[in-house]
């Protein structure tokens, strides 16, 4: 009987703090946190990163599990996919912890070198895990779909063995775990979506994650225009011209690219979608002090252009914001009225605009707001001394075109270009590049 199959992954680490690693010259728990580092630093999806955090779980979850003499629970490796499988993790964790001892016996039968560097204790319980692969295991384990994430799990697992090594608290992987199970949504949370056509979630990073999210973001917003590469746009305010946005980043910001494109992400947004999603495009909007706000508006008659007909967008917080520094302000429950009569410019008629009720969303740092591209939103400007810089990752239906991004970022760079990127003089006609925004024409 497996132990703690409901929330306790982490606990069944954290008890491992002083437990023998199988005559290694670390502890369980060093071994586990020293592995998903090596993961973490490689750039890594995250579900990688918990497979290599959790690959030995098999040794500790379940106490009648059959012991091979001195040296751990024989068939760990399975033993601890199905304790994941039965904590609700993605499958494809469970599946990269089930094969990384076929990665050794794999490793052992192919690579000479690689048997004369393994530990004694690994090399003690190789007799128990098969041995070597045969020639025809060796092929068949090559056409595996994750070989080569499970080759470099292996790697992690023979380093993640050094002595006295500074490591991070086994609690900075909680809300990593939380986000990659299977049922991350509630009942009560998907009738909100329903209801209101937009979902607040409070939880999704940790407060490091979110520190690190906010570095990056940093980072980002320092780098010069560049024609051709990341698209960087202006605007006019009380306080001169200073930057509004930035998009077509992703492909240079891997940290960035992992958060938009990983199963964890895509998982919630199909999940919302109630059908396969797939990212559509990106963009930092910054709105500095003094920064202006945008125009009521529905995100759905500017994402036309590809003949898709349902998105959501989804929104992470990098500053707090709040009323005063321009947050969100939305009509609950109006995305059912479908497509609301538009201005000349798309934004919403002023008449429809004035007599909807709207509600400000204030979120913290690290908070996501998802919302679907009927529903009315807007943004008062920025009357505060401080940013109030938000992401916003948008999806479409994998059916409706699929991969449609570099497609959308090339029409945009011809349509409405960057500012480093116009001809001196030229009057650019954003059409469905800037619906209800304020980035200069």
């Amino acid at each position: 009987m497996l132990v703690n199959p409901d929330n306790q992954i982490l606990s069944l680490l954290q008890q491992q703090a002083h437990a023998d690693y199988i005559g290694e010259p670390v502890s369980q728990l060093e071994h586990a946190l020293q592995c998903a580092c090596f993961a973490m630093d490689a750039g890594a999806d995250e579900a990688v990163v918990l497979a290599a955090l959790l690959h030995d779980i098999g040794h500790v979850c379940d106490p009648a599990a059959t012991r091979m003499a001195d040296v751990g629970v024989r068939l760990h490796e399975h033993v601890g996919a199905d304790y994941l499988r039965a904590c609700g993790l993605f499958d494809s964790i469970a599946e990269l912890v089930s094969q990384h001892v076929n990665a050794k016996r794999y490793l052992v039968a192919t690579r000479e070198a690689y048997r004369r560097h393994l530990s004694p204790a690994s090399e003690k319980t190789l007799a128990f895990q098969g041995g070597p692969m045969s020639r025809e295991e060796a092929a068949a384990f090559e056409k595996h779909p994750q070989f080569e994430q499970i080759l470099k799990l292996r790697a992690w697992d023979e380093a993640a063995k050094i002595p006295d090594k500074a490591l991070p608290d086994v609690s900075v992987f909680d809300a990593m775990i939380q986000r990659h199970r299977r049922q991350r949504l509630t009942d009560a949370q998907l009738k909100l979506w329903h209801e209101q056509g937009y979902l607040h979630i409070k939880d999704w990073f940790s407060p490091v994650e979110v520190q690190q999210l906010v570095a990056t973001i940093d980072d980002l917003v320092s780098w010069p225009d560049a024609p051709g590469q990341w698209m960087k746009y202006y605007e006019t305010t009380g306080r001169g011209k200073q930057l509004c946005r930035i998009e077509n980043f992703l492909q240079y910001v891997p940290q960035l690219s992992r958060l938009a494109r990983g199963e964890a992400m895509l998982t919630l947004i199909s999940r919302l979608m109630e059908e396969p999603a797939v990212l559509f495009k990106e963009k930092l909007n910054l709105k500095l002090s003094g920064g202006n706000g945008f125009l009521p508006h529905q995100d759905a008659p500017a994402f036309t252009t590809f003949g898709q007909t349902f998105h959501i967008t989804m929104m992470v917080s990098v500053d707090a914001t709040t009323s005063a520094n321009g947050c969100l302000e939305v009509v609950p429950g109006h995305h059912r009225a479908g497509l609301l009569p538009t201005a000349e410019d798309l934004t919403m008629s002023p008449e429809v605009a004035d007599n909807l009720t709207w509600q400000s969303v204030e979120t913290e740092p690290g908070d996501l707001l998802l919302f679907g591209s009927f529903l009315p939103h807007r943004s008062g400007p920025n009357a505060t001394d401080g940013a109030r810089r938000a992401l916003y990752i948008t999806y479409n239906r994998a059916a409706e075109g699929g991969d449609v991004r570099d497609a959308y970022f090339q029409l945009k760079r011809q349509s409405f270009p960057p500012e480093a990127e116009r001809e001196a003089g030229k009057h650019y006609d954003p059409g469905v590049f800037n619906v209800g925004n304020p980035v200069d024409k």
